[in-house]
């Protein structure tokens, strides 16, 4: 009679669960949102790309902030995201995020500048120049920041994208007992969400860079929201193909998305594709390229909290894939030595190539122990 009433209180427990459950509020997408997030991103760890090691001493020279080959650094400066073109002086010119050490880790929103650094070999070490874009635009949309940067060239032109703050709406410049630094800090969320992507154009990268007087990427009503940001353009027969950063429409909070625009001219108007580049996990800090030879486009993006660097591919720039490995290359330096490297983090990948579209470089951003900088590592 005992066990009698232990299954019928066990089957009115489980009916009592299933009631209990079908009653519970759904939110289809972010459910999936949180499979996707606890989901393992790439289960087979080959990677069809080649990189050589870099010398044991890299790493000494960058927590020594010591600029060298294959390193970015300076010990006044947050150092982050370099973009890199080959100039006709026959030098390589590096275009990088800094910010002063004063202004913390989340100073990058605030305060970072893009600089320039040349060298004579595309793996540096590469001598500071000057500053290119400020932080701040008195009387322009720029509220705060010149930061991200990735430039195009196109017929002698250099066009420089980035990504900076427009607060012209909440809040106002005059106010002068509440600096602008300040009052991001405290409204983080709200200047989280008026980044948007600029342009400056210049005909010769020591000369100086023009802003145009508008965003050139604002967010797109039913295809992405809040933010755009992270920009990598690639200019070919005519037309500009830009990857960037939004958040996926789908999700109440912040999930960052990447999607594909095009246009005629380097200011835009982009036109974006409504089915994005990717939208499985967020991911963000995207380079693409185009390969000549296999007359196909590549995409490498940074996967958030995952320990990869995801490649996508696409023949026309419109629709894109994962790669048939997607696996780009892990989250990891090879040192000369043997050792790995595994810093903190490691984002911002931008892909040199030759005048074939054949990578040459790739270009990381990496913080570790409270140090940041960019490191150069050869594809083969």
């Amino acid at each position: 009679m005992k066990v009698i009433q232990f299954h019928i209180l066990l089957i009115i427990l489980s009916i009592g669960s299933l009631f209990f459950n079908s009653c519970q509020p759904k939110n289809a997408a972010n459910d999936k949102k949180a499979d996707m997030e606890n989901a393992e991103f790439i289960p087979e760890k080959k990677t069809l790309w080649g990189f050589d090691s870099i010398p044991k001493s890299v790493q000494s020279n960058f927590f020594n902030q010591e600029i060298s080959g294959n390193v970015i650094v300076d010990p006044e400066y947050w150092t982050w995201g370099a973009s890199v073109i080959k100039w006709s002086d026959g030098k390589y010119h590096a275009f990088y995020s800094r910010w002063k050490k004063e202004y913390g880790w989340k100073g990058w929103m605030t305060d970072s500048e893009i600089a320039h650094g040349v060298s004579d070999k595309m793996e540096g070490p590469y001598e500071f120049m000057n500053v290119v874009l400020g932080s701040r635009l008195r009387g322009g949309w720029e509220s705060a920041t010149s930061h991200n940067p990735s430039v195009c060239v196109v017929d002698g032109q250099i066009f420089l994208y980035y990504i900076s703050v427009d607060l012209h709406d909440v809040y106002q410049e005059t106010e002068e007992t509440y600096p602008v630094t300040k009052w991001i800090m405290d409204h983080w969320d709200i200047a989280r969400n008026r980044q948007l992507i600029g342009l400056a154009i210049a005909s010769d990268p020591n000369g100086e860079f023009v802003r145009t007087s508008e965003p050139v990427v604002k967010p797109v009503e039913g295809v992405f929201k809040n933010i755009a940001v992270n920009p990598a353009v690639t200019y070919v027969n005519g037309k500009f193909t830009m990857i960037m950063k939004g958040d996926d429409i789908k999700y109440d909070k912040a999930f960052r998305i990447q999607l594909a625009g095009h246009s005629s001219k380097p200011e835009g108007p982009f036109e974006f594709e409504k089915e994005p580049v990717y939208n499985e996990i967020q991911t963000e800090d995207a380079t693409i390229w185009y390969d000549k030879m296999k007359e196909q486009y590549f995409m490498v993006c940074h996967v958030n909290s995952k320990p990869e660097l995801m490649v996508m591919s696409s023949k026309d720039s419109y629709q894109w894939k994962p790669a048939s490995n997607p696996l780009f290359t892990r989250k990891e330096i090879l040192l000369d030595n043997g050792e790995t490297w595994k810093p903190q983090k490691m984002e911002r990948p931008f892909v040199l190539t030759d005048d074939q579209g054949q990578p040459l470089m790739l270009f990381v951003a990496i913080k570790d122990k409270e140090i940041s900088g960019n490191i150069a590592i050869p594809i083969r």
